[in-house]
């Protein structure tokens, strides 16, 4: 008796008990194409199976043609196939729809059109299986392994697949919608036009796969390893990057409207603020904290790329998702009836509203000269109000909108008061040109310094 290697899911490990008489037994149900199979623990692998078929004479149950045990086009429906040895069998076009198959051997099998939805095949193994348009739709695939299978436009819809091996893998068009596929391992994968749309691959390994044409949309990628992988006109709407390291990629052929980058590590990858669809993906959630959060990470990116007007959109997005945040932290106490939150909530949101409008962040010279024009308009109202500003030789108030406003531009811009034959008087009148002079020279400090970013950059 020769054992085998043990069963990584618990079970015991194979053994060839009495190998003529139950497998002779097996063979001859097979040939005569008996349902209900119980090839449990069964070897029946090409290996085995090849020194026993006569070259005369043809055995029932073995396919000539493909070099293996011939299974193709049978109804397997309810077949216990736990821990069988079928590698290199021919299920072409079989119907295993519900099989269990625990720790089962198919590598090397032809499993093209076979149909394994809701089959439990976890731990089985795939490897250099031919299995195009396969299905395994809704199929419990944890820890399976598919290493360098030929599996192009394969049916993974809402397939369990938690650590499954698909390293090398040919999954061209493939459909994995819904999947559940958290910590797979599709390193060197052909994934080009696949389907990944509402996939859970969080810390999933795509190093050097190939994702060109793939849908990716709603996908949640938290911890992928996205290292070498080939993204060229992938869709990634809505995907979820979150503490993922995007790191020398080339998005610009993306789709990345609304995706999400919060806790993200993203530097030297090629994108645009066009492709965001205008933001990201926490922001149109209302999760103005994590889209804070987002925000830092493209603009981190966009000035290690040295593109500059991207990264100042999107520090200004992002501090606006901070004040937005305020507003909802301040209308939260508020409801709660807590004064000391409201009040620390509503001014700062207060104090980032008129910073946005005053200068956008710092980041808008067209604003900062129309708070200059705005505060040059007010204060001459106010002198011509007040009646403080008076002709000198004369004594006499003026109200002329042209000495007023002339006063008030160039008090905003000089030191001093200026001499234009115009002098305040009265307290009112000299406390509103003190107010101006100190209101102007900040306003010049300001420019000089949004002045200074831009000559910079």
């Amino acid at each position: 008796m020769r054992a085998l290697a043990p069963d990584p899911h618990g079970l015991a490990p194979m053994t060839e008990t009495a190998p003529d008489g139950r497998r002779a037994a097996l063979l001859d149900q097979i040939g005569a194409g008996a349902p209900g199979l119980d090839l449990t623990r069964a070897a029946l692998g090409r290996e085995v199976l090849a020194p026993l078929v006569d070259p005369v004479v043809s055995a029932p149950w073995w396919d000539a043609d493909w070099g293996g045990l011939a299974l193709a086009g049978r109804d397997l429906t309810g077949a216990k196939l736990e821990a069988a040895d079928l590698s290199g069998a021919n299920l072409h076009r079989a119907r295993l729809g519900g099989v269990v198959g625990r720790s089962a051997r198919f590598a090397g099998a032809n499993l093209e059109e076979a149909d394994w939805a809701e089959a439990d095949l976890s731990g089985a193994d795939f490897c250099r299986a031919v299995a195009g348009q396969v299905s395994f739709a809704e199929a419990m695939l944890e820890d399976a392994r598919f290493g360098e299978a030929s599996m192009r436009f394969a049916n993974f819809r809402k397939a369990l697949l938690d650590g499954a091996d698909f390293a090398g893998a040919d999954l061209w068009g493939a459909d994995f919608t819904g999947a559940d596929a958290d910590y797979t391992n599709f390193r060197q994968a052909r994934l080009d036009e696949a389907n990944l749309s509402d996939v859970n691959l969080t810390h999933a390994d795509f190093e050097g796969a190939s994702l060109t044409k793939a849908r990716l949309v709603g996908s949640r990628l938290r911890g992928a390893n996205l290292a070498g992988v080939k993204l060229d006109g992938a869709d990634l709407s809505g995907a979820d990057f979150s503490d993922t390291s995007l790191v020398r990629l080339n998005l610009a052929t993306c789709r990345l409207t609304h995706a999400r980058f919060a806790g993200a590590f993203v530097t030297g990858t090629r994108m645009r603020v066009e492709q965001l669809g205008g933001a990201v993906g926490e922001e149109v959630a209302g999760a103005y904290e994590a889209a804070q959060a987002s925000y830092l990470a493209l603009e981190q990116n966009w000035r290690s790329i040295g593109s500059h007007d991207a990264a100042s959109w999107a520090y200004k997005r992002g501090r606006r998702m901070g004040r937005m945040q305020a507003g909802v932290q301040a209308r939260a106490a508020w409801t709660a009836r807590a004064p000391r939150a409201l009040v620390q909530h509503g001014y700062r949101w207060v104090a980032d509203r008129f910073v946005e409008w005053l200068c956008d962040y710092g980041e808008s010279l067209s604003r900062i000269a129309r708070a200059f024009a705005i505060v040059i308009l007010v204060f001459g109202v106010l002198y011509g109000l007040t009646g403080g500003m008076i002709l000198e030789g004369e004594g006499r108030a003026t109200y002329n909108p042209l000495d007023l406003m002339s006063y008030s531009a160039l008090n905003m811009m000089t030191a001093n008061p200026p001499e234009i034959g115009i002098k305040p008087t009265g307290r009112i009148a000299n406390l509103l040109v003190g107010v101006q002079g100190a209101v102007g020279i900040i306003l010049m400090g300001l420019f000089g310094f949004v002045l200074g970013n831009r000559l910079r950059r």
